[in-house]
């Protein structure tokens, strides 16, 4: 339009530009905006509770492979209980599972398949487990600490992640105060 100050230049950039705001804007909005989130959050936690229940004794993990010259061997014996390896092994999987075993009926998300059809369905399991993934992410340090420290035996999964650490999803308290809290009581 305007050679000679460089506005046929800027224009496309600057659509551009605003188009790519708008698409961030809108995918961070869909992160955080799902219907029933305290349903949502029990189906997380549900899922969460029957990966517990299903897993299976293992003996520790040896990490004693060097030898010395005697034949002694040098190295960590890690109890399987309070590894990472256990902690990556039940998430692995687990918003999968959440968007495979249940869907959004009647408002609520329940086991089974969700109402209407096949292209909706698809659409609110990814929003599923784009919540699961989210949750995860956010409480996942509360959630390894609470595997270490043996919560999940005495307390309820549901309890823990959708009152205690959810961001206001079940009318629980934030999970940054629940972190000041436990800095608190370390001190």
């Amino acid at each position: 339009m305007f050679p000679w100050i460089g506005v046929r230049n800027m224009r496309p950039k600057g659509i551009r530009t605003v188009f790519v705001c708008l698409v961030i804007a809108s995918i961070a909005t869909l992160t955080s905006a799902i219907d029933a989130k305290c349903s949502a959050c029990v189906a997380v936690a549900t899922s969460l509770q029957n990966a517990l229940e299903a897993e299976r004794p293992r003996n520790h993990l040896d990490m004693r492979g060097r030898l010395d010259s005697k034949g002694v061997r040098y190295g960590k014996l890690i109890n399987y209980k309070v590894s990472e390896l256990r902690f990556v092994e039940l998430l692995e999987g687990l918003c999968d599972e959440v968007g495979d075993r249940f869907g959004l009926q009647g408002g609520q998300w329940k086991k089974g398949k969700s109402d209407g059809k096949l292209p909706e369905r698809k659409a609110l399991r990814k929003e599923l487990e784009g919540y699961c993934h989210r949750v995860v992410e956010e409480q996942e340090e509360l959630l390894q600490e609470a595997l270490y420290t043996k919560k999940f035996e005495n307390e309820s999964v549901e309890e823990l992640i959708c009152r205690t650490y959810a961001p206001k999803d079940c009318n629980g308290v934030e999970v940054e105060k629940v972190k000041e809290n436990a800095k608190k009581d370390d001190l």
